[in-house]
């Protein structure tokens, strides 16, 4: 039985999230004290009720604002909202109230469980890496729980490492209290308090936790003394991303860009994970000069190879923020999105004028459309496309005189 705090009317894909959230929570297991009433927030508020005369009221304990009124028995009651809300649970027995229980972190541990699509998919780097300060913020700002971190398979090791004050885990663990979901959710109403393509994301992350303070982003410590081999002056690139529509796709860009490190006696590593992709009629290869660090390395690796070197050029993706987090300078070179989208670097890329940040206007409504306001026309993809070299090498020799290198 779910009920909201909204008054708009969940739609079937709302409760289908929600009920989804419920499956992978599992049992209730909040123990009140009371015979067959169990209390978690591991899916939103749940309360599992017995058979009887029972009469529960759910309600904000800060501004007393009601959500749920009512007369139930032999159900579990569940909210929408996935988000942080201070919720006040209220349970009478018979005309006699016999439970009231405050949202209360004390003593318990809160989950925190960075999102794929799918429950059993992977999280998408940028977010899981961004979402670790989140983590580490509300830790500080609780110090009073114990905090556990779903940031993915893939960056369990990385994330270990550089959290260690935090509980690394793959899955919801049998003894939480509270979960939230990090992710960036746009359609999704009951996932989040705003459209995450809407506002910046400290904000965003903000709202969905209850934070009083905006989360910083962290930067982690490499483990290890310069990798071997590359004693060299270096520069790591990454020419793709999540989707084609959020890469560089200037005609002959990035082998102009290349030829340009390369004449500053600088080695370009590539990192993308792929040697080549196409997507939607596109075909973006590792650029022909820089040298091949493509495959399926461990995060960990990349890691390393982005805290050594001189800087880092890419588009909107995973590793612009791994690289961001391992203190190197980035130059990020974006159209789909608008800046506050990633976090801030003064090396960032764009053309203003053209069309461009399609990725936040959330008037769009995203499919499976490569470019959903030019698709097909000479326009299409122009906020990639019109990106000059100029415009990159202009941010590269800023960056060299900023840092004092060459």
């Amino acid at each position: 039985m779910f009920f909201s705090c909204s008054r708009e009317e969940p739609t079937k894909k709302d409760r289908a999230i929600a009920y989804n959230d419920g499956v992978l929570a599992g049992a209730v297991v909040g123990e009140t004290g009371i015979p067959g009433l169990r209390l978690d927030f591991n899916a939103g508020l749940r309360l599992e009720v017995p058979e009887g005369d029972w009469h529960v009221r759910v309600s904000d304990g800060v501004s007393g604002q009601v959500y749920f009124d009512g007369d139930i028995a032999d159900v579990q009651l569940q909210s929408l909202e996935q988000f942080y809300v201070p919720w006040l649970v209220e349970v009478w027995l018979e005309g006699q109230q016999v439970f009231r229980h405050l949202l209360d972190y004390e003593g318990q541990k809160v989950c925190l469980y960075i999102d794929g699509k799918l429950p059993e998919q992977p999280p998408p780097l940028g977010e899981a890496v961004q979402m670790l300060s989140v983590a580490r913020a509300f830790a500080q700002e609780h110090p009073e729980c114990q905090v556990a971190v779903r940031p993915g398979a893939a960056l369990a090791e990385l994330a270990g490492s550089c959290y260690p004050e935090l509980e690394i885990v793959e899955g919801i663990p049998e003894d939480t209290y509270a979960v939230y979901h990090l992710g960036t959710y746009a359609e999704e109403r009951f996932s989040a308090p705003m459209d995450g393509l809407a506002a910046p994301w400290q904000e965003y992350a903000r709202e969905i936790l209850g934070l009083h303070g905006l989360p910083e982003l962290d930067k982690w410590a490499p483990s290890g003394p310069r990798p071997v081999g590359l004693e060299a002056p270096y520069v790591c690139i990454a020419v793709q991303a999540s989707g084609v529509s959020k890469g560089w796709l200037r005609p002959g860009g990035w082998d102009e860009v290349v030829a340009y490190l390369q004449g500053l006696d600088y080695r370009v590593l590539c990192l993308d994970r792929d040697f080549c992709v196409d997507d939607g009629g596109y075909h973006v290869e590792k650029p022909s000069g820089a040298e091949d660090y493509t495959g399926n390395r461990p995060l960990a690796e990349r890691f390393e190879m982005l805290a050594y070197a001189d800087m880092f050029i890419g588009v909107s993706s995973g590793l612009s923020w791994l690289a961001n987090a391992a203190g190197c300078p980035v130059v990020l070179i974006s159209g789909l999105t608008l800046a506050y989208t990633e976090f801030y670097t003064p090396y960032r890329v764009s053309n203003p004028h053209v069309c461009r940040g399609c990725y936040n206007d959330s008037r769009i409504p995203w499919d499976a459309r490569l470019c959903p306001i030019h698709g097909g026309t000479e326009r299409e993809l122009e906020c990639s496309k019109s990106i000059t070299a100029a415009q990159v090498i202009e941010a590269i020799e800023r960056l060299r005189r900023d840092r004092k290198l060459g």
